[in-house]
């Protein structure tokens, strides 16, 4: 059974979709939660139903911030500690997409800014947490995606960015042992806020539904069911892992009609 009460979790990019999601799982499960966001009307609509989740009605710390910034980044971790004094539980789920073709003119731009949202914020707030998790024999989840292994060339920049999250949890995982556990969680398809903003959401979750295993997509809630199982003691036994949560989308038959 899952236990994080009392728990001192910081989750990033928790205004909406995997990350609220969490937030709210977490404080349903008794953590103390610090949420993180560019939208300060998401983050207060998700603190309100973290509040009302918790069985102690635990407000969260509340930081609107960009990771765009690296003093966002810093900002985020000294407020979180500040409020708290100490951290359990880091959830590296802040990220960016990009469909920007390789060789567009604003290309490189816009690779420099997935690889700072997606690489250099995770690596920089693990950096700054990683002293109070050993303290707290903690654990870190990363947040990455079947993109990490299964290419997309329209998703180049993205795809990159994911992949080196995942060395990097394996890097970290050795590296933070045996007082800090590091894992990773791989969503494929997840019904999100990032289907919304493209020309045709349905065409393309219906898609996904066609292509994958178990013809459905997944919800927020079933990768924030993994990350909490990574987080907590019942994974015990775990580090450095992959873990894919992707409606069976990597081992699809790729000749099915």
């Amino acid at each position: 059974m899952i236990n994080l009460a009392n728990k001192v979790a910081l989750i990033t990019g928790s205004s909406d979709g995997i990350g609220a999601a969490t937030a709210l799982l977490f404080s349903s499960l008794g953590a103390k939660v610090a949420i993180v966001g560019r939208d300060q009307i998401k983050l207060d609509k998700v603190a309100a139903e973290c509040e009302s989740k918790s069985p102690h009605h635990y407000k969260p710390v509340v930081i609107k911030a960009d990771f765009v910034r690296d003093e966002d980044v810093i900002r985020t971790f000294e407020e979180t500690i500040s409020a708290y004094k100490t951290l359990d539980i880091l959830v590296n789920n802040c990220g960016l997409a990009s469909q920007k073709k390789f060789g567009e003119p604003d290309a490189i731009s816009d690779y420099d800014r997935v690889q700072q949202i997606n690489v250099r914020a995770v690596v920089r707030l693990t950096e700054l947490a990683a002293p109070h998790l050993k303290e707290t024999n903690g654990s870190i989840v990363n947040v990455s995606s079947i993109a990490a292994i299964r290419p997309n060339p329209g998703s180049w920049s993205y795809c990159m960015s994911k992949a080196a999250l995942d060395m990097f949890t394996k890097c970290m995982a050795g590296k933070l042992a045996p007082h800090v556990r590091v894992n990773s969680v791989n969503p494929g398809g997840t019904r999100t806020n990032f289907f919304s903003s493209l020309a045709d959401p349905d065409a393309v979750l219906s898609s996904l539904v066609q292509k994958n295993p178990l013809k459905r997509i997944a919800e927020p809630i079933d990768i924030a069911n993994t990350i909490a199982f990574l987080a907590s003691d019942a994974a015990r036994n775990m580090t450095g892992s992959i873990v894919l949560s992707d409606t069976g989308l990597l081992v699809a038959d790729p000749y099915a009609k």
